[in-house]
């Protein structure tokens, strides 16, 4: 009876949701720049930020301008709907998630107007913080609220947040920064707010009714009424951003409502344009690294190091480091780390080269004063950008393990003023200590404002019991210690609900009239900050919890073994939604997002995606449906989001495992079979090679082809008369080490000369080549799904070079994507097999043999080269990197450029399918393509074969391979 009665409640619910939603349609279809997405995938896809919560919002808009905001609030207000806006969901306490209409405003990204002479800018809500310091550093300016997730963050959202970053310290925070904002309130009118002299605010609000005079004058009234409230209660600190700045309404020569609106989280206005204050980029900064034997050390230091005038203290635990120091990509940031500290200080400070180097000449005698251990200069470009680097992905790199209990961020930005950090510390300590477990540190130092994550399991009653204890604990000892509970991140689902704690009952009667003199409908952001009833109720910290008690999981029988992340549920959930994949350049992740700038083409979407039908949001027969097949489509497998994303999350791998279920759902293709037994086909197309190029260059050939998906723009690939294992016994040997070579696809049926190449410098370097017997790798199939068959492949490979991996033979790759396949993809396919580590040790990129060989001492003597452009293959980024390759191309004494082109869109057969042109070409035009024609007098070197392929076909240049070049320098 129940089950029935709980159907027909279900579906008295969807009905009203698919009535809503198709009244949605009608009002906005047709009328928007941007979009309209009412789908179960796109709305779980916007479900999230980066906290740990989740809200579904019935509907989506993706705004491309101003008129897009009004149309879409406008349906909201007619439909009874909230709507909260977002920039790129990077928000760490839930205020970016939405249980209305979610209003994505990251798309209104233009940069209006830079006034270099008076220090100023316009821009729109969507520019992202980064990308707006890139455009005014020329002109030795930057915009000083500058936030550890810089290349992300959208300026909008840090008007809503009230953002600040490491130089505080110097130029506050975002509202600091703020000369005016244009905002459309939720009766739709629009707001032009400025500060302004208080008397000037008061004849305006006596003399106008326009929609800023009936602010100013509810304000003036606010401010006047709870004068002696604001002022007892307010905190004197920098770092202050809970509830609404009400201390700018009882100044008592200005009034400024923009310091209301910044920090209001989207609950008063939502911003179309901000006129922002840019500062003098300093001439030049130095940091410093102070190590400490415990945090309270580092904290009492912190008062004696602000004396000394930095630009910023930021300070870091043994927690934070030692997680950098465990992550490859990421532990060369540590470098500067002497020994086991408890704590560390990286001291910046900025100016004049003369006084820096005054200052730290007496550097060491500082940190004997201030109780450091060790104190190490970082000076140099390099060293300070891995400092940055390792700032950066802290949150990241600690949430990416497959431990049960995980730093949770809902007390992770406390502030209190500096001279009572360490007390603050210790007992902070104290508590999470208390509720038995342990917690990261790190975070601003200077302004005494702390990320601190203790570790629990959300999972459990028992981990959101202790979330909310801690909770209250860490709120009473801010509260008695005169600080803020949130000085950056706001207030959210995470801590609005201590504010009457914080500020007492009258402070939040006081936000409860601004929020009705803005809003008073409360259709905006509701539930956050605070309470509006009827409309809706404060959130609390524990509810709405993306991964909470009675979590559900599809079980899934997996084709790949994901044990290494704690199984395939949990390299999904790895993803905590930090944003770091919609980065629009530097490195390669995300090579889909770069191309379309579209969020379901973020890493970030995919693993959302694929969350979202584990957990029971979307249904599981969605994890083989079409748009799964969409939101995956445009990923390129580039490994990139393994390494770059600092938790990790391996969509590539993730990608394969939905093809392999889908597959086995519904069949693979002809196509899929066809692709991912490449060398079955090109074996074939050897055994005629003059016919099968012959044919290959018709029209004809291009037409079957295009019945075949491949797209016909694509020159289709030639074998070579002579396959490389036939030239293999006439090339030269030396007489040292031995070295196998493993004999790819390509080279062995397209470009042996790559090969010739390769032996002839290898044996240069003194090395005895072999050249083992193998079958295809397995990565063109693991790219189409066919993982039953790349297990295959992988199990004969290993039978054929055990000979190899009992003798301890290096195996050498030429194509970074097939030797790293067993490298890195073997261990998910042949679990427990204990000759797949064995194989993995013995791999080497041809880079990484040539310099081991000349590290030995038998370096070849090669003719100086002409400069290279070297584009490195996705692969090799993700999991060496580039340097190895950098240092060999430069034995030749060659000028070695490395473009930092991200992925060359080509990517194995994606880039020659039919739906993946634009896309594969828009990312080569990124910037590969065009480095390529600019560098005519430089000579083009890509080790991947489909990277040279995208070359030729883009830019009309061959490209070498870095055994072709290097090869051609030897003396013939």
């Amino acid at each position: 009876m129940t089950s029935s009665v709980n159907s027909v409640v279900h579906d008295d619910l969807q009905g009203d949701l698919q009535d809503l939603q198709g009244r949605l349609h009608a009002a906005l279809d047709g009328r928007l720049d941007g979009g309209l997405y009412t789908d179960d995938a796109s709305r779980s896809l916007w479900s999230t930020d980066a906290s740990i919560y989740l809200r579904r919002p019935e509907g989506v808009v993706v705004a491309r301008s101003e008129e897009d905001v009004r149309l879409a609030l406008a349906a909201a207000r007619e439909l009874g709907l909230a709507i909260t806006p977002r920039g790129t969901g990077t928000s760490l306490a839930g205020q970016a998630t939405a249980p209305g209409l979610a209003l994505d405003v990251s798309g209104m990204c233009d940069i209006l107007e830079v006034d270099v002479e008076n220090r100023r800018c316009v821009v729109e809500p969507g520019v992202i913080q980064g990308e707006l310091n890139a455009r005014v550093a020329s002109d030795g300016l930057v915009f000083g609220a500058d936030t550890s997730t810089s290349d992300v963050a959208t300026l909008g959202g840090m008007v809503g947040n009230d953002s600040a970053g490491m130089r505080s310290v110097v130029y506050g925070t975002t509202a600091d920064q703020i000369l005016s904002l244009r905002c459309i309130l939720a009766n739709g009118e629009t707001a032009e707010l400025r500060p302004m002299a208080r008397e000037e605010a008061e004849r305006r609000a006596r003399e106008n009714e326009d929609a800023e005079a009936v602010l100013l004058r509810g304000a003036l009234e606010i401010g006047e009424r709870h004068h002696e409230e604001i002022r007892r209660r307010f905190p004197e600190m920098i770092r202050r951003v809970s509830g609404y700045g009400l201390d700018a309404l009882v100044e008592e020569d200005t009034v400024d409502l923009t310091r209301l609106v910044c920090g209001s989280e989207g609950t008063l206005a939502l911003v179309t344009r901000a006129e922002l204050r840019l500062h003098p980029l300093p001439a030049h900064r130095a940091l410093a690294s102070f190590q400490f034997d415990s945090l309270a050390l580092s904290a009492r230091a912190t008062v004696e190091l602000l004396e000394e005038e930095p630009s910023a203290i930021e300070l870091l635990d043994e927690v934070a480091i030692r997680a950098a120091r465990e992550a490859p990509a990421y532990r060369e940031s540590t470098s500067f780390v002497r020994g086991e500290p408890r704590a560390l200080l990286l001291v910046e400070w900025s100016g004049d080269k003369r006084d820096l180097d005054r200052r730290f000449e007496g550097l060491e005698e500082l940190g004997n004063r201030v109780g450091a251990t060790e104190v190490v200069p970082l000076r140099g470009s390099a060293e300070m950008a891995q400092t940055v680097k390792l700032r950066k992905s802290t949150l990241p790199l600690l949430l990416g393990t497959n431990n049960k209990e995980k730093p949770v961020a809902f007390v992770e930005d406390a502030a209190v003023p500096p001279d009572r950090l360490e007390e603050f510390i210790t007992r902070f300590e104290e508590i999470v200590h208390r509720n038995g477990t342990w917690a990261c540190f790190y975070g601003h130092a200077s302004v005494g404002t702390l990320h601190v994550r203790p570790a629990l399991d959300t999972r459990e009653p028992e981990g959101v019991a202790r979330m909310r204890r801690i909770g209250e604990e860490v709120a009473a000892l801010v509260r008695e210690l005169g600080g803020s509970i949130s000085g950056e991140h706001g207030d959210g689902l995470s801590r609005s609900e201590f504010l009457t704690m914080l500020y007492g009952e009258e402070i939040v009667t006081a936000f409860g009239e601004v929020k009705r003199l803005f809003d008073l409908g409360g259709v905006l952001n509701p539930g956050v900050i605070v309470d509006v009833p009827p409309v809706a109720r404060l959130q609390k910290m524990d509810e709405n919890l993306r991964i909470g008690p009675g979590h559900k999981r599809l079980p899934l029988k997996t084709g790949l073994d994901f044990s290494a992340q704690g199984g395939f549920h949990h390299a999904v959930e790895l993803c905590n939604g930090s944003g770091f994949c919609r980065k629009k350049s530097g490195g390669t992740m995300c090579p889909s997002y770069m191309a379309t700038l579209q969020e379901e083409d973020t890493t970030r979407a995919r693993a959302n995606m694929l969350r979202s039908v584990l957990d029971g949001t979307l249904p599981p027969e969605e994890l083989t449906g079409d748009r799964m097949k969409e939101v995956m489509d445009l990923c390129v497998g580039c490994k990139a989001c393994k390494s770059e994303c600092p938790s990790q999350v391996d969509v590539a791998s993730m990608k394969t495992e939905v093809l392999y279920q889908t597959g086995k759902e519904h069949g693979f293709s002809l196509r899929q079979k066809g692709a991912g037994h490449v060398r079955r086909s090109l074996a074939l197309a050897s055994k005629t090679p003059r016919l099968y190029n012959a044919l290959a260059s018709t029209g004809l050939a291009r037409r079957a082809a295009s019945l075949a998906g491949i797209d016909s723009r694509r020159n289709l690939p030639k074998v070579t008369e002579k396959v490389f294992s036939r030239r293999f016994p006439r090339l030269p040997q030396g007489a040292g080490a031995e070295v196998a070579l493993f004999n790819d696809t390509w080279n062995e049926y397209q470009r042996p000369e790559i090969g010739e190449g390769a032996v002839r410098v290898l044996a240069a370097a003194g090395a005895r080549v072999s050249l083992p017997e193998v079958v295809c790798c397995g990565r063109p199939m693991l790219s189409e799904g066919l993982i039953d068959e790349a297990r295959k492949n992988a199990r004969r490979n290993l039978g054929l070079l055990t000979p190899l991996i009992d003798a301890g033979t290096p195996l050498v790759g030429l194509e970074p994507s097939c030797i790293l396949t067993m490298r890195d993809d073997y261990a998910k396919l042949l679990p427990g097999d204990e000759r797949v580590a064995k194989l993995a040790g013995l791999t080497r990129l041809f880079e990484e043999a040539l310099l081991e060989l000349t590290d030995a001492g038998a370096a070849p003597d090669f003719k100086e080269g002409p400069p290279v452009l070297l584009h490195g293959h996705c692969h090799q980024k993700a999991l060496v990197g580039t340097g190895p390759m950098e240092r060999a191309l430069a034995l030749s004494g060659a000028e070695v450029e490395t473009v930092d082109s991200g992925c060359c869109g080509m990517a194995g057969l994606f880039g020659y399918e039919k739906g993946h042109y634009e896309a594969s070409m828009q990312m080569g035009e990124r910037k590969l393509l065009p480095a390529v024609r600019e560098s005519e007098d430089r000579e083009v070197v890509a080790p991947g074969t489909s990277c040279r392929e995208q070359i030729s076909d883009g830019a009309g240049r061959r490209a070498l391979h870095p055994a072709e070049y290097l090869g051609n320098r030897l003396p013939r």
